[in-house]
């Protein structure tokens, strides 16, 4: 019977996968600071400009794999600021669904920008295709 061998921590995709979100998650928050978003804010905004109709409540957390409940503190946060609005859901009056404003689309653009600038820290000496394929397979496990 063949002997197991143990697996070095550096060989564990688990642990990859979370140290290296960690590293991005850190740099993209750092590099939003002067627009006064977060990662989980940010990707509130960008969903809300994703849906020009406006994205309901339930889809956020559902898309952020979060509590509904934790959904609720960012776009009170984001409202307040303008960026995006609560608007009845034509659907069903029980919801609101919540849009990007004109603002909300300018400040999602800045946001954007820094995005890219904090990833390519980490992703400019990789080939292209390598980051498409990486892309690819994170949106695979995320959105089955």
């Amino acid at each position: 019977m063949a002997q197991h061998q143990p697996q070095l921590l550096a060989d564990d995709i688990g642990f990859l996968l979370s140290r290296a979100g960690g590293m991005v998650l850190g740099a993209v928050n750092k590099a939003l600071v002067p627009l006064g978003l977060k990662v989980r804010s940010y990707s509130v905004l960008v969903l809300a400009c994703e849906h020009a109709e406006g994205v309901n409540q339930r889809t956020v957390a559902a898309t952020m794999g979060l509590d509904p409940s934790q959904i609720v503190g960012l776009i009170d946060e984001l409202e307040e600021r303008g960026l995006v609005a609560r608007t009845p859901d034509p659907a069903d009056r029980r919801n609101r669904l919540i849009a990007a404003t004109e603002e909300g689309r300018q400040v999602r653009d800045e946001a954007q920008a820094l995005v890219d600038q904090a990833h390519s820290g980490y992703f400019e000496g990789l080939p292209a295709e390598s980051v498409v394929q990486l892309r690819e397979t994170l949106r695979r496990i995320v959105f089955p």
